[in-house]
């Protein structure tokens, strides 16, 4: 018997939060068996450890223009799909997503694409954002990171999903050994804006702080000098491929985001019990619930992250409080393995495992004398709601 083939399409696995992703999935279904190849459409710089049987194959081609390589992109995507005759094809992010649901037009291939950010303040024109909306129409299913992220596409786009990212964190959580260590991960580009963390640090008065960052980009130059010239002690790790083995025991994760889909690096952190502060973007309060298992901040205010984490530094019970609060969820899906084995649990056994403890509760559940509804969606509650009034 033929084994499943999955294809995922994206523009370089260089490094980023989508590429983790990959990485992740491509990993998980090549152990269980299936074909998995990997076409980049910009790049072939690999920045994440990947199985050996996992087929990484180059779509990128020469020209400085985007757009004037789209007809070409579009027939050497449609050739490679038609040769490799994939199970499912699995896209990430907005224009790369219509490039493949165009290209495959009428090849009766099952598409699944993934949005990884902010559609509002991604640089996104008005005009790529009703092209996809009318492109998602042509896939199977719509992967969103967050409500918010959802709520920025059409409300006509019925094959929507929330889907929280894979996180694979293979390690326990170990006492903060490293109390006065701030780290941060994330590509080093405006968007991330770790200026303002550099600023923040330079106004904390405690003794001994050290800021690490994680990640690199364009903007590390700017940065370095930066912190040199604000005399902040911070060293500049670059990009790495377990991020979670090099920040466990770490006392306080930041994230200074202008905007985000959903940070893989803030969840891993919080897995880790580490203290997370974190800017309160569109999207964050999904994630953090301020004071409960984080701090939340004002986008670009280095004042008011300077007395957040000078908090956290002095009062080691709201260091506990908050470390606890980020353990709890992903300590509880730790300790029964459900990651590995929610495909396989019967219904009526999930059912009764969510009802025997809320902590393992991560949508809203709608239950009826005839159905469960797991996540929101106001149009169908609304239609159960209705119906079983009658």
């Amino acid at each position: 018997m033929m084994a499943n083939k999955i294809i995922f399409f994206i523009g370089s696995m260089h490094g980023g939060g989508a590429e983790r992703v990959i990485s992740i999935l491509a990993n998980h279904y090549c152990q269980i068996g299936w074909n998995v190849e990997i076409a980049l459409l910009l790049d072939k710089n690999i920045g994440y450890n990947l199985d050996s049987k996992i087929k990484v194959v180059d779509l990128s081609l020469t020209g400085s223009s985007y757009f004037k390589r789209l007809p070409g992109w579009v027939k050497k995507i449609r050739h490679y799909v038609k040769d490799s005759k994939p199970s499912i094809i699995v896209s990430f992010i907005g224009r790369i997503n219509v490039l493949v649901l165009t290209a495959c037009l009428g090849l009766n291939v099952p598409i699944i694409v993934s949005e990884r950010n902010d559609p509002k303040h991604d640089g996104r024109s008005n005009l790529m954002l009703k092209v996809c909306n009318l492109s998602y129409r042509m896939a199977q299913t719509v992967v969103y990171q967050t409500r918010y992220e959802q709520s920025c596409f059409s409300p006509k786009l019925k094959n929507g999903v929330v889907i929280v990212n894979p996180v694979s964190v293979n390690i326990d959580p170990c006492k903060v050994q490293r109390p006065n260590e701030i780290v941060t991960a994330g590509r080093l580009t405006p968007q991330k804006n770790q200026e303002m963390l550099v600023n923040a640090v330079s106004m904390i008065n405690e003794q001994s702080v050290a800021l690490k960052i994680y990640g690199d980009g364009q903007l590390k130059k700017k940065l370095q000098h930066q912190a040199k010239i604000l005399n902040v002690d911070a060293t500049f790790c670059g990009n790495v491929a377990n991020l979670h083995e090099c920040i466990n025991g770490s006392g306080i994760f930041v994230l200074c985001s202008n905007f985000e889909g959903l940070s893989n690096a803030l969840i891993e952190a919080m897995m880790l019990g580490l203290v997370c502060v974190s800017t309160n973007y569109p999207g964050a309060e999904e994630i953090i619930s301020d004071g409960v298992n984080g701090l939340l901040v004002p986008c670009g205010n280095s004042e008011i992250l300077a007395k957040k984490i000078t908090m956290v530094l002095k009062n080691d019970c709201l260091r506990e409080k908050l470390s606890m609060g980020a353990l709890t969820s992903g300590q509880k899906y730790r300790e029964l393995n459900l990651k590995n084995r929610i495909s396989t649990i019967p219904e009526k056994e999930l059912i009764e495992l969510l009802a025997s403890d809320g902590k393992l509760i991560k949508r809203p559940l709608l239950v009826t004398d005839s159905q469960v509804l797991v996540g929101f969606n106001a149009e169908l509650w609304q239609d159960v709601l209705l119906s079983e009034t009658k």
